[in-house]
């Protein structure tokens, strides 16, 4: 099960007594449906092996909460499935259409609440549930920070954009396609998110992955970084070792003072030994730093040649 998944199944299985938080928490399921007249279409994404559906949640509240009989049907586009719940509700069509034209101007929380119907203090956190469960995905932590809800219209945007805010959760919005919708990239906000929403159980999981992948990404680094060391060291003894043959065949050598002339023959004898390797070659040895200096000066001198030659 991916973690998406298993987001989504501890949040739906959480229990809702108040029937006002309940009914919230249904007019999140529908927030993404189409509303034509009387006629409520809700999309909800299907995934095979998962003990809980969105899609039949939504039915059964229906049932219980509107006293209305949803149909199902069930599309697939490609690999993926989806469930289609209708059902016919004047009093619910025209609250769905209402909240999908608020104006601008009068989408603040005070008027959010009374358009959403919220009778408690608590309703808030079940409505954006159940929008998350119908129009979310977040995707593992180990594998990159993303939460996503994506919306039909930009009328639906504003109110959820506005409510997260309201809770302390700033979202930017995003649009994909037809649909538009919000979303969120910090992994510490996500993981207050997921916990404000009532997966507690899974919080302790996303903190494990952050730390995992945290310590990935150092090693990533470190590696990388020897890496590209070993790299630049071989590329610079091979362009020493190239100079000094060439200084060699065009008997420049005894040019150099005896000091450098030394440390010069001793790296064509040895081309493959590391500068430390070399350093303790040297009667008396001499220190890397010193190798490393001398090296500097057979380079400037080879480039001076190269500089005069016709």
């Amino acid at each position: 099960m991916s973690f998406s998944s298993t987001i989504r199944t501890e949040l739906g299985e959480l229990p809702i007594k108040p029937l006002c938080c309940r009914r919230a928490f249904l007019y999140g399921l529908l927030y993404g449906a189409r509303v034509e007249g009387d006629q409520i279409t809700a999309e909800f994404s299907v995934t095979k092996d998962e003990s809980y559906q969105p899609y039949e949640q939504a039915v059964y509240l229906i049932r219980t909460l509107f006293s209305r009989n949803a149909g199902v049907t069930h599309v697939s586009r490609g690999a993926h499935r989806y469930a289609l719940v209708s059902f016919g509700f004047k009093k619910t069509a025209d609250h769905l259409a209402t909240l999908s034209e608020l104006p601008e101007e009068e989408a603040e929380c005070e008027t959010l609440y009374r358009a959403f119907d919220f009778k408690c203090e608590d309703c808030a956190v079940h409505f954006l549930r159940g929008v998350f469960l119908a129009c979310g995905t977040v995707n593992d932590p180990a594998k990159s920070y993303h939460l996503e809800i994506k919306l039909p219209t930009d009328g639906r945007v504003e109110p959820v954009r506005i409510l997260m805010a309201e809770a302390g959760y700033e979202m930017g919005k995003i649009n994909r396609g037809e649909k538009t919708g919000l979303f969120c990239k910090g992994g510490g906000t996500i993981q207050e998110l997921l916990a404000y929403l009532g997966a507690t159980s899974l919080v302790f999981d996303f903190f494990n992955a952050q730390i995992e992948r945290s310590i990935r990404n150092d090693e990533n680094r470190a590696t990388n970084c020897v890496a590209e060391n070993i790299s630049r060291a071989i590329r610079s003894g091979a362009r020493q070792f190239a100079a000094i043959e060439y200084l060699d065949e065009q008997n420049l050598l005894a040019a150099l003072p005896d000091d450098l002339q030394f440390t010069a023959r001793l790296r064509l004898n040895n081309p493959d030994i590391t500068l430390s390797e070399l350093a303790e070659l040297h009667f008396p040895p001499i220190s890397k730093s010193g190798l490393h200096h001398r090296l500097e000066k057979i380079m400037a001198f080879y480039e001076k040649n190269q500089k005069n030659s016709p």
